[in-house]
Order: C-alpha cells, then structure tokens, then sequence
C-alpha cells in the first residue's frame, strides 16, 4: 500500500508535543518549532530532499525519550523533585530516544542525531562530542531546541526577539558553530520567520515546506513501524511498560479464533499498538497515583482516546485503524468517553478491542494493585456485561481462548 510518511510523522509528534509539556514544561507545538527552525537552517546548507525529510522526522522526535527519562529521575530520587536542567540535559532521554526510533523509516543513513542533539560545539555537551564530531543535524536541532526552550520562539514581543539572538551570537563556538550562527543571523533578518513561528497554522507552514514522500510498505511492516511507537506510549508509566504490547498480543490471538483475514488482523495490530498514544498527554503523577483518582484526574485519563483520535486522523487510510484504535473507552450503553457512542455505532472491532483492553488492564500490575488472574479479571467483565457496557459473547470468547 501507498502510505504518507510525513502524515504519519505530523500525527505522532502531536503526541510527543504532550510529553515536552507535563515533562519538560515547554509550550505547545515546540517540537514543530524545532522542525520548521531546522528545516529553515537545513535549506541554507543546501540539504537534498531525502536529508531535510530526515533533519524534520529527528526534530519531531528529538524528546521522545523524556517521559522515560523523567521515571528514571524519579526512581533515583525519589526524594526529590523530578526536574530537567535545559543546559545540562541528563545523557538518559538521549539514549532512550536513540533506541526507540530503531526501526523508523529514515530516508538517509544519518545515525545517533537524537543521540546527540544536546551536544555543545566546544565540547561540553553530556557527551564531550566537539565541533565536526558532533552531526551536523544533531547542531541544527540542538540550537532550535535549546533556544525554544528557554526562549519561546512564539512569543512575538522584539525584546524576545533580541534576546535570542543575542544568546545565539554570544554562544558562537560555545555551542553553535560560526556557520551555523551565520545562518540563524540571516534567518533571523526575515520577518516571516518569526511570525510563521507564532501562527497557529505552523503545522501546515511544515507541511508545505517539507517534500512529500510517500512509501510501498506492506501491512505487516506498517505493524513494525507501529511498533517503534509503542515502547515510547509505554515508557510514559512504570506500570504500563508492556500494556500496548501485551494488547497487541492478545488481539493476535482473537484474530485467529475469529479467523479474520491478514489484512483486518494486521489493521487490528496496529490499532492495539496506538491505541494509548493519547496518553502521552496525561501526566505521569496521574498514570502512576498510588490511589483513587479525583473527578479532575479522571476527567484528564479520559482525554487520552480524544487526542488518540485527534492525531490519528490525520493519516490517509487510517480511518479502520482510527476507530478501532479510539473507541476502546466506549461502551454499549453510551455511557463511555470520550463520544458517547452507544452499541449502534460500535462495530465488532471496536467492541473487542475494547474487551481486550479491559482484560489487558485487569491482569496487569497497577500502582494501587497487583494484576489479576483469569477467573478474577473474567467475573469483573461478566459484572460490566450484565451492566450493558461491554459486549458479552466477545467475553465468552476471551474465556475459551486466553485463559
């Protein structure tokens, strides 16, 4: 199948916006800024095509080892206060972020950019890497993303304008290469510049200005390619590190009971492997509550289907997966989130991954439980079927096949 590449990576780095929010306390859109800085700087120093595709996807994924690293922090000190310093980046989330985007599709042979995207041109980054050493990408990320982090790019006052290119000048050789300050200066001329970072539409200004490739892949390599993003949903809590994982599982076993075909079970196999990237939005003091949660934390876990929903949407050919993938947080009397949808609405599909999240759920370990066995996971679904939420033949099924 034809599949677009860079919608697929426009749809994830929405996601991973969340995670530099709650972790890193950025703004909104910052790995966008990144993107669109980079690629601005990627154009002066005459990259192809297949290089200022790449220098986009490692900006857009540049943080996606940070919620990892922030259970790190908190496990070696949990006496403290889990904070990021943005100068003095802990070498852990660069390393994570390396491994978990093995397996993506890159267009070119560039090799450890997210690696070291905090690396300082003398020498003083969390690697000692210096000047040429350093990959030119990882140069280019690393001033959009360090100075968008302490400045805001899209924040439109001169005063701020002036102070970011101050810090980028008084940092020549420091952390930025002269050349590479050279080209910031004369971007930093242009007005659009800076109001295309201030705008709303700054998504589709990426769109427009990075080259469109689309991909021949096969379903089951869409279900590896899923698969990258999978360790990154589950990292972001202690206690879901092989839910995505243990769900895809499961909905393979399912799919071979009910016979469905390659393509639907493939398609189901994704699905499973997305189905939480919402939760990338919630925090990880509320995934991890050794407790009940408030009306106000419960309202925030239900917003992670809605951004799942949100993100996934935006890939052509995804609307089977999109479904399948948000609607396991509905139930068959309307009452479940984030839609309402009632058993009218809700396809086969959508019912049992609902089913198989729950069981998933139940059988593994919680912050405020240990996982449960079978039989004791089964009585709490045949209590949700009686009660109209969950479809009850689909949990039938479950018990003949996983127990």
């Amino acid at each position: 199948m034809k599949f677009n590449l860079n919608q697929f990576l426009l749809a994830v780095s929405d996601a991973l916006d969340f995670v530099e929010i709650t972790t890193l306390g950025a703004t909104s859109f910052h790995s966008k800024r990144v993107a669109y800085i980079s690629l601005e700087l990627g154009k002066l120093y005459n990259f192809s095509d297949k290089e200022k595709f790449d220098l986009c996807s490692f900006s857009l994924l540049h943080d996606n080892g940070l919620s990892e690293e922030n259970i790190v922090n908190e496990v070696e000190n949990s006496n403290k206060p889990s904070t990021i310093n943005i100068l003095e980046q802990n070498p852990i989330h660069c390393n994570i972020g390396e491994k978990n985007i093995k397996g993506f599709p890159f267009l070119t042979n560039e090799t450890n950019i997210v690696k070291y995207h905090h690396e300082s041109y003398d020498g003083s980054g969390v690697f000692g890497l210096k000047k040429e050493e350093i990959p030119l990408m990882s140069q280019i990320i690393a001033l959009a993303d360090t100075v968008d982090n302490l400045f805001h790019f899209e924040n439109p006052s001169l005063e701020n304008r002036k102070e970011i290119i101050q810090f980028i000048n008084d940092k020549e050789e420091i952390f930025y290469s002269k050349t590479l300050v050279e080209y910031f200066n004369a971007l930093s001329k242009k007005t659009s510049f800076w109001l295309d970072l201030q705008s709303p539409n700054l998504e589709k200004m990426i769109i427009e200005k990075l080259p469109h490739f689309d991909i021949d892949i096969e379903l089951k390599d869409l279900v590896d390619l899923s698969k990258v993003f999978t360790n990154i949903i589950d990292s972001n809590s202690t206690f879901t590190k092989t839910h995505s994982s243990g769900l895809s599982d499961k909905v393979q076993e399912m799919s071979a009971f009910y016979k469905f075909d390659f393509n639907k079970t493939m398609e189901l196999l994704i699905a499973a492997n997305l189905h939480d990237l919402g939760k990338l939005a919630v925090p990880n003091k509320i995934l991890d509550k050794n407790g009940k949660l408030t009306l106000d934390e419960f309202e925030t876990i239900k917003t992670h289907t809605y951004y799942t929903r949100q993100a996934l949407t935006k890939i052509d050919g995804f609307e089977r997966i999109t479904n399948w993938a948000s609607n396991h947080h509905e139930k068959l009397d309307g009452t479940g989130y984030p839609y309402g949808i009632d058993k009218e609405s809700l396809c086969f599909e959508s019912r049992l991954m609902s089913c198989l999240d729950i069981y998933q759920a139940l059988t593994e370990d919680r912050p405020y439980r240990e996982g449960m066995n079978h039989q004791k996971a089964l009585e709490i679904m045949e209590d949700m079927v009686s009660k109209g939420f969950i479809d009850g033949k689909i949990v039938e099924d479950i018990d003949k096949v996983l127990v």
